[in-house]
């Protein structure tokens, strides 16, 4: 969520490549909704990335990866319900935050420690290698990890949880938003339909 305060070693690290654009194998340049310049700039942004398991292939693939400025991801949160920003900040702060303290995790200095940090979901502890869907999320500025937010992940059973605790009304606005701003293959829709409707972590 856009309003941690998790605070990890703030020796500037380079965005690690777990959070590039999949298509291109390089940062993202702009904000997916207003187009704003980001990689160049000193602007601060999102990324969020959900991969999921193929069953045909056994590979993890991203299904939906974009990147959105502070200015639009607050426009964004500010259409969602009051029940559901509370629920949400409510939910953050005793399954992530206070998770992250109990493990007392250690300074993240390198894309190595970075990477193996998102290797665990940030919530259960569960590894990677037993999730068939899961989500990463990172706070940046310009090229820069932002120092402010440790990045997390997400396995799918925690994001069943986070969907439960939206509102119909905020769950409509993320429909217009994934309607809007984000693309992907035939089943990327199946993401955001009932009984899933995937929530974007902004």
């Amino acid at each position: 969520m856009e309003n941690q305060n998790i605070h990890y070693n703030k020796r500037r690290i380079e965005i690690p490549s777990l959070f590039f654009d999949s298509i291109t194998g390089k940062p993202f340049q702009t904000c997916q909704v207003c187009q704003k310049q980001l990689f160049d700039t000193h602007s601060n942004y999102i990324i969020e990335k959900v991969f999921r398991k193929n069953f045909t292939n056994g590979k993890i693939e991203s299904m939906f990866e974009y990147a959105i400025c502070f200015d639009c991801a607050l426009k964004l949160t500010q259409s969602y319900s009051k029940e559901s920003k509370e629920n949400l900040e409510r939910f953050f702060k005793e399954n992530v935050e206070e998770n992250l303290a109990q493990q007392q995790q250690p300074n993240l200095s390198s894309e190595r420690e970075i990477m193996e940090h998102l290797s665990r979901c940030s919530i259960t502890g569960k590894s990677v290698t037993e999730l068939d869907e899961y989500q990463i999320v990172g706070q940046f500025n310009g090229s820069y990890l932002n120092p402010q937010m440790t990045p997390f992940m997400m396995g799918n059973g925690s994001m069943d949880d986070v969907q439960e605790l939206l509102s119909e009304k905020t769950l409509d606005e993320i429909d217009d938003f994934t309607g809007k701003y984000l693309t992907g293959p035939p089943e990327f829709r199946e993401f955001f339909k009932v009984p899933k409707r995937r929530p974007i972590l902004v």
